[in-house]
């Protein structure tokens, strides 16, 4: 093959190596921060599960205060 057209398909060949490892590490990130927002969903629910338990038993005092 012609020397240019070698060296074209050669740096084409870099460039498709390149932009896939790109797209591996920035899908390997994405995965990471999706870890991130589950984590964070799951300690939010459980703060939310804390508040509402937290809560009944702030109304079941207030209401024996209330009767004596």
């Amino acid at each position: 093959c012609p020397q240019t057209h070698c060296r074209a398909n050669e740096e084409i060949a870099q460039v498709r190596t390149k932009a896939k490892a790109e797209s591996a590490a920035l899908h390997a990130g994405l995965r990471k921060e999706q870890m991130k927002v589950e984590s964070l969903e799951r300690a939010l629910q459980q703060k939310n599960q804390e508040i509402e338990e937290l809560t009944k038993i702030c109304d079941e005092l207030i209401a024996k205060l209330g009767k004596t």
